[in-house]
């Protein structure tokens, strides 16, 4: 049976119900996005932020299977995080992570969708946070055709006349949530609706967001949330951080250190 799903072109961790993240084993199921190499991006920049001793507070946005929440945790024994996704299928399995790797006692998950994070009064967990990790969905909705079985974009658009063809193979796109791959305007849409929650909500005056990002949207992201008061790190000496391809992966912002805009509930 197993043989079969793999020869039917089911991903692999999905046929084995498990994947590796940051050398630590992850069980995922067809409710969760597959953690990718590239992901790790963004705990190797958390790590240049903070010493591992720091107490932090840590807001997992969208996190699927909880890779980047339960890693963040294991290297920083100090900290606790909240985990927010849509999918309650994705929390339990996120949950079931946390157990797995010692975290739990350190890790609140809780169901929410991305688009409404102004509604956050039910949380048992309350913001400020010193820390957002944030994978989104930032594939364009238009952009659906064919990838690799890591996501990776192969060729694009250049003009309006220009044929594209995307990196996501067919397994891709058949096996994996959408909901967690795709997005509106150009795969913009949710970085665009998380700037006003996040500046004045989530994150501390002086904290940090660190999205990961699609090919091609690195400077359009810094843009966009350097329009809405976010600063450059004072901590670190760059904006955009590269993939091991090469490729603009991970951007790193701060809240400004006296925000007036920061509302405590």
């Amino acid at each position: 049976l197993l043989t079969s799903r793999r020869l039917g072109g089911e991903p692999l961790a999905y046929v084995v119900g498990v994947k590796e993240f940051w050398s630590l084993p992850f069980k995922v199921t067809s409710d969760t996005l597959i953690p990718r190499p590239d992901s790790e991006l963004l705990i190797e920049t958390l790590l240049c932020l903070h010493a591992k001793d720091s107490p932090l507070r840590i807001l997992d946005i969208g996190t699927g299977s909880g890779c980047l929440l339960v890693a963040a945790l294991t290297e920083f024994p100090s900290a606790c995080g909240v985990a927010i996704d849509i999918s309650p299928a994705a929390l339990a399995v996120a949950q079931t992570n946390a157990t797995t790797h010692d975290v739990a006692s350190r890790a609140t998950f809780i169901e929410q969708d991305l688009r409404r994070l102004d509604n956050i009064s039910h949380w048992s967990t309350p913001p400020p946070f010193d820390i957002v990790l944030c994978n989104p969905p930032y594939i364009s909705v238009d952009e659906i055709p064919h990838m690799d079985t890591d996501g990776r974009i192969l060729s694009f658009r250049l003009g309006s006349n220009q044929q594209q063809t995307y990196g996501i193979m067919d397994a891709v796109v058949a096996y994996e949530p959408h909901e967690a791959l795709f997005a509106a305007k150009d795969g913009l849409a949710l970085y665009s609706d998380m700037r006003h929650p996040l500046l004045r909500r989530l994150l501390r005056p002086g904290g940090h967001v660190l999205f990961e990002v699609g090919f091609r949207q690195a400077q359009r992201v810094c843009d966009m949330y350097l329009s809405a008061s976010f600063q450059r790190s004072n901590t670190l000496d760059q904006v955009i951080f590269q993939d091991i391809q090469g490729i603009d992966r991970v951007v790193v912002l701060q809240s400004p250190t006296d925000s007036k805009e920061f509302v405590q509930k």
